[in-house]
């Protein structure tokens, strides 16, 4: 599904870097190259071909929905193979999904969704069902938070 790209020392670095998080400051690009030893030119470049291969989906700042007024929900999906990459498509390109998981299983397509209202987010729900012949959408909205902290240590082997 991505394109073969090699992580060298500094890449696998940077990617942890990442995955901890920005530094909040006015040039955090500048602070990870002074950590690696790179130029900020050379991280610019770096994160943009890491976004180009898929290996992330985008750099941002993650905020608590509820907090902003917002609802959440986890959404399970049943999606044909044969439309999986058009789906996964749609999905990533919304702006209140923050998470997007292929599963083995009958429910095969796992995303988180914010958004301001129910209306909002059946109308996005209702687009994926008739817009790609789902049949299987399900929302399992959040009871209770959880917060999970994944890190992928890409420079262990």
């Amino acid at each position: 599904m991505f394109p073969e790209m090699t992580l060298d020392a500094a890449g696998r670095q940077l990617v942890n870097l990442l995955q901890e998080g920005l530094p909040l400051e006015k040039d955090p690009y500048g602070i990870l190259a002074g950590k690696l030893g790179i130029s900020r030119s050379e991280i610019t470049e770096r994160v943009r071909e890491l976004t180009a291969s898929g290996y992330i989906r985008r750099v941002g700042g993650i905020f608590d929905p509820a907090g902003m007024g917002y609802s959440s929900t986890l959404v399970g999906m049943r999606v044909p193979e044969d439309i999986f990459g058009d789906v996964t498509r749609f999905v990533n390109d919304v702006p209140g999904v923050t998470h997007n998981y292929r599963r083995k299983g009958f429910l095969n397509m796992w995303f988180t969704l914010s958004t301001a209202g129910e209306g909002e987010k059946d109308a996005l729900l209702q687009r994926l069902s008739e817009g790609f012949g789902l049949i299987h959408v399900y929302e399992f909205p959040r009871a209770r938070h959880f917060k999970l902290r994944v890190f992928f240590d890409m420079e262990r082997e």
